[in-house]
Order: structure tokens, then sequence, then C-alpha cells
């Protein structure tokens, strides 16, 4: 039966999850973008206006919200549409703020005896030199509320960074170890009692070739992690998912969502944990949700109406692999970038434009610098599925096109 949906974001992960529903149900998205508005009915209210965005299910009989928007999980939404028995799928704020907040997050990995690199949090900038003076390099420095990283080699690299990043004194920095090893994220879906695997994803998040260069959001993956091992599986749901859980509803803020790790295998073989995912991030969001056979409304409702713990034991996901690219601008003039080859992609061949794009006065969408597109593919096989990535990749075209020609260590000449 065909239900009417609302998805807050307008991310890769909220495009991704909105195309997916969109195959069965009427999805409604805000905030609205050019490309979401070719395959779902587009709102203009900003994603923390929750009386706005309340209204709107009231009138429309929305049946169930799901934010996607971290900006969105950050006010009281959940409290607001649970007093007024609206079905919506996320965590509430206290509990979401383990993935929202990075301090909060390092804490709670440390209290629960979670695997996770060395740490410091400051809150002032003279405290964090201090540390960094005698750190062994390289060493990671990030904000409490950003997704954004920064790995340092030297002192006076990392002086220079804070001075101009953190002139903000209330303002949380976190340093750590930076851990050499292979990135991994590993997702869960959860009523905050139970929870089941829905996937994992081998990451490429560092800019150049080899995992040189600065870190970024990603730059491409593989789903599932074909490197995970059983035995590593159970680890991360007996040691790590359940602690987390049962910690969050002793708090008496069970997690109800879908929760993401976000994992680093090191050179010994041994997982640490580096925070978690409020959702399913950008980078593995398609690859993962197009995995799950099952209707993805079904076992959000599950979770929401309270019977997924006792009905639901397990969760049928497709026997194949999916890679993901991000193709990246590194043009800065401003001059006419057009985006061409879109319409040479297979049919099953996903992509999405980032929330940045927009299309010009001719309806032509226009590269700017930074990221500008995700594609991801399948096959029955990772080579496969890498290989027609790669072909894919190639058919679009604009100025100062960048991308990691190495993901799963594919060589493309």
């Amino acid at each position: 039966m065909q239900k009417k949906i609302l998805i807050i974001g307008n991310d890769i992960n909220a495009i991704s999850l909105a195309k997916l529903l969109a195959n069965k149900h009427d999805v409604f998205i805000t905030p609205a973008s050019d490309f979401l508005k070719e395959f779902a009915t587009c709102l203009d209210i900003r994603e923390d206006n929750i009386s706005e965005i309340l209204e709107f299910v009231l009138e429309t009989g929305i049946d169930m919200t799901i934010p996607v928007s971290e900006l969105t999980l950050k006010t009281d939404i959940v409290e607001i549409f649970t007093r007024n028995n609206l079905n919506i799928f996320a965590p509430n704020f206290n509990a979401a703020n383990l993935a929202l907040d990075k301090a909060y997050a390092k804490k709670v990995l440390y209290k629960l005896r979670i695997p996770t690199p060395r740490f410091g949090i400051f809150e002032k900038q003279n405290m964090v030199l201090d540390y960094i003076k005698n750190l062994k390099n390289p060493f990671v420095i990030k904000s409490s509320d950003s997704n954004s990283s920064v790995v340092f080699n030297s002192y006076n690299q990392a002086k220079n960074y804070v001075d101009f990043n953190y002139i903000d004194k209330n303002k949380k920095i976190i340093i750590e170890d930076y851990v050499y090893g292979t990135p991994f994220s590993f997702y869960v879906i959860t009523d905050g009692y139970k929870a089941i695997p829905i996937g994992s994803s081998l990451n490429y998040k560092h800019k150049l070739e080899g995992d040189g260069g600065q870190l970024t959001s990603g730059m491409g993956a593989c789903s599932p992690n074909y490197k995970l091992s059983f035995e590593q599986e159970e680890f991360l749901m007996n040691s790590v998912i359940y602690p987390t859980l049962d910690f969050l509803e002793i708090e008496g803020n069970p997690y109800l969502g879908i929760l993401g790790l976000n994992c680093i295998v090191d050179n010994d073989g041994n997982i640490v944990v580096l925070g978690y995912y409020p959702f399913v991030q950008n980078l593995d969001a398609y690859s993962i949700l197009e995995m799950i056979q099952d209707d993805l409304y079904n076992l959000f409702d599950s979770c929401v109406i309270g019977v997924f713990s006792d009905e639901v034991d397990n969760i049928n996901l497709k026997d194949k692999f999916s890679s993901t690219l991000v193709l990246h601008c590194n043009n800065k003039e401003n001059i006419e970038n057009i985006i061409e080859g879109i319409d040479l992609l297979e049919d099953d061949t996903f992509y999405a434009y980032t929330p940045r794009i927009r299309k010009n006065k001719y309806l032509e969408y226009e590269a700017i610098n930074g990221e500008v597109l995700f594609i991801s593919t399948s096959a029955s096989s990772v080579t496969s599925a890498v290989k027609k990535l790669y072909n894919e990749a190639e058919n679009i075209n604009f100025k100062g096109k960048y991308l990691r020609k190495d993901i799963c260590k594919l060589n493309i000449s």
C-alpha cells in the first residue's frame, strides 16, 4: 500500500533514501533542490522550522517523517511528533547527540572501553597547543560539531590551523592519534533494544590515490566491506553496538533509527572506533540502502510502532556488491562549466548532484568547485561493480573533473 513519506534533508543520503522510497511510495522532501524535484514533491520549509513541518504533516496526512538532516536532529522534533502521535523514524535529540557531538562520542567510547584512538578534548587554544607539542606525528584535529577533520605532521602546521580556525573559545576541539589502516563503516537498524546489521562499507577518505593528501568526507566506497570477517562483525555487534545501545537505554534515551560506526582496522588487524553516524553517511547511503530487499518503510515502521524486537528476526540483503565514486571539480575559474554525459549512464546507475549544484537559465546543471556528483553501480562481484563504476564515470565530463582512480585497488590508466 502506497504511503505518504516526508524526508527532511537534501544531501546525498536524503536523496538516496528518497529515490528508493519513491519506487513504491509518495515522497515529499524539504528543503527543495532542483535535482530533488525530478522525482519527489519538494517543499520550501527550513530544516529547523519544526512548527511549519508539523503543520504540513498534520494537514497532508503524512504516514511517516524521516529526519535525515543533522540540523533537524539537533531540534526537539522527535519529542514534538511523539506527543502528537505522529510516526517519526529518528533518534531523539539526546540519543542522536551521541553521533552529533564528537566530543561526547569520544567520552562514551572511553567509558564503555570500546577501542578508540588516544584523544584529548579542549576548549582553549593554548591548551590545544600545549597538548600537541608532545604528540608523535601524525595527529588529527577536529571540532566537536563538525564532520571534517585534518591530519597534521608538524606542530607548526597545526598551530597555524588552530590559530586561524578556532578563534571561538567555546568550541570544543578534539585531538586524536592518527591510526594507519583501512577505514570502514558499519550500520544497523535498531528500535533502541534490538539491532540488526544492514551493511558495511570500505571507505576511501583521503583525497589522493594511495591514501595521500588530506582527509575528506569521502572519495569512494565499496559495499559490503569484503575485508571484514565474520568474527569482526560479531565484535562490532557484541562489543560496540549493544554496549552503546544499553548505555543509551540506561540513560533514558533509547536510540531508534539507523546507527552507524566510523571505524578503522589498523595494521595489526585490530578494530578501533572513531565515532558514530546518526544515519547512513553520504558516501555509503545509496549502496547500503539499495542492498536492503525488504520494503524500507515497513522496516522503519516496525521500529516506530514497537514490533521490531518481536517480529523482525533478520533483514534480507541482496547478494551483490556496490561501489560509489565522488566526482570533484578543481576548476576555480568563474566560467560556464556544464556537466555533460548524464544521459549516457545506464538505467540502473544511481547518480545524484550535491545540494550546491544548481541549474543555469538554460536548465543545465553546472559544476562548481568542490564536490559535484555521486555515482553508484552494483554487480555480482567487486571487480565488476568497480569496473562498471569507472566506465560510467568516463561518460561524465566537466572542466576540472577530478576523481580517485584506485577505489578497491582497480588500476585505471
